[in-house]
């Protein structure tokens, strides 16, 4: 057997061109930060980021204004406060993520909703919504300098924001219109992304 792999590796490399050698040698190691569990989630989340796409808003006749009883959805703040949608909304566009520490998907497009929430600060209400708990959700944020962001906890979610998956985004404006809907990651940070918000503002 050792003298099997010895004849196939003296082989390999005598075939095999240096440049050719190095894109089989990264390939194992992407392939060996996949199967570890410690480093899948930011390996995959780090080629996720490269591939995503700015979002795009619904087209106009599509567009949909949620209930008066879909806003009194209950979310509850890392300290345990209870606040409903309706009280977050306050005559300013929405922006609602469900995400998970443990969902590539969307530790990929946080850095990215990070970036808007820095530019928009309070002009818009930004939920970043999972159920996961504090002691999940504050070490993740720490970790990856997310701290600032708005995190709450939801523990039921009204039809009309119900995905099979997540990431799940919602854009809501300020009198409750879904400008935008979507499901996986995406590149928040876009020029397309600023001015669907910067045209919600002006409305």
């Amino acid at each position: 057997m050792a003298n099997k792999l010895k004849t196939y590796f003296q082989n390999y490399f005598k075939k095999k061109s240096k440049f050719s050698i190095a894109t089989d040698i990264a390939f194992l190691v992407l392939l060996i930060l996949l199967i570890i569990p410690s480093t899948r989630v930011e390996v995959s989340s780090f080629f996720i980021r490269l591939v995503s796409l700015p979002p795009s808003e619904i087209d106009a006749d599509e567009q949909y204004f949620i209930s008066e009883n879909d806003k009194q959805w209950a979310l509850y703040t890392m300290e345990g406060k209870t606040i409903t949608l309706a009280e977050l909304m306050t005559d300013k566009p929405v922006f609602i993520n469900f995400w998970a520490t443990w969902c590539p998907p969307c530790v990929a497009e946080m850095p990215g909703i990070r970036d808007l929430h820095k530019k928009y600060g309070d002009q818009v209400s930004f939920i970043l919504a999972s159920n996961e708990p504090p002691g999940v959700v504050f070490p993740f944020a720490e970790k990856r300098d997310f701290v600032n962001l708005p995190f709450y906890q939801y523990r039921s979610v009204p039809a009309v924001f119900r995905s099979e998956s997540i990431p799940a985004t919602f854009v809501l404006s300020k009198d409750g219109r879904v400008v935008l809907s979507k499901k996986g990651a995406a590149r928040w940070n876009s020029g397309r992304m600023n001015e669907i918000i910067d045209q919600l503002l002006a409305e």
